[in-house]
């Protein structure tokens, strides 16, 4: 004898069945433009992607104990990576997280500052990563078709990179951060 409970044979009715469904499609709906399901902004994309790059070579500069060089060229929309060889040689990275890429078809590296060049607007230049976690001050701006624009800013003692909509323009910095006068004091001649 059972009392309450249903019997094997027994199955959903048409109304659980339609209930379930919808709650089902409720979610999916909520949850579906969250997740990137489809093609993200190639601007955005590649900005992501070269932040990402510029993360990595920065640890990798601090575990190897080497220097290591972002280099770009512009004309030709390329971005790739080198290591300082204990020879003294630059060697292209080229393992599978290291490999050189290029820029998509629309999305091109319209200005590249750096301190050892200042403006580059086409040819080859590079961002130099230090063994102590330093990074040579870096403004990488990047633009599509559409002429937006995305810059993004390596900040040289602590590394930070940040990420700007549109074109950045920072104040001038002086490049030497000593004294006004921009002698080097020498310790030899100190006042004893």
């Amino acid at each position: 004898m059972t009392h309450g409970r249903h019997s094997p044979a027994a199955g959903f009715t048409l109304l659980e069945i339609m209930v379930v469904l919808f709650l089902v499609s409720l979610v999916a709906l909520l949850i579906a433009p969250k997740l990137s399901l489809r093609k993200s902004d190639d601007l955005a994309h590649t900005t992501r992607m070269l932040v990402r790059e510029i993360r990595d070579l920065q640890w990798k500069a601090i575990s190897t104990q080497r220097m290591v060089r972002l280099e770009y060229d512009l004309d030709r929309g390329r971005i790739s990576a080198s290591e300082l060889a204990p020879s003294g040689n630059l060697v292209a990275l080229s393992g599978p997280e290291d490999r050189p890429f290029h820029l998509p078809k629309g999305v091109h590296l319209s200005r590249i500052v750096v301190l050892h060049q200042g403006k580059v607007r086409d040819g080859k230049t590079f961002t130099q990563f230090f063994p102590s976690g330093s990074v040579e001050s870096t403004a990488i701006s990047l633009r599509d078709r559409q002429d937006r624009r995305m810059t993004v800013v390596i900040r040289p003692i602590t590394g930070r990179i940040r990420i700007y909509s549109g074109d950045y323009r920072e104040k001038k910095v002086p490049s030497f951060y000593g004294p006004p006068s921009g002698e080097i004091p020498s310790l030899d001649s100190a006042d004893e």
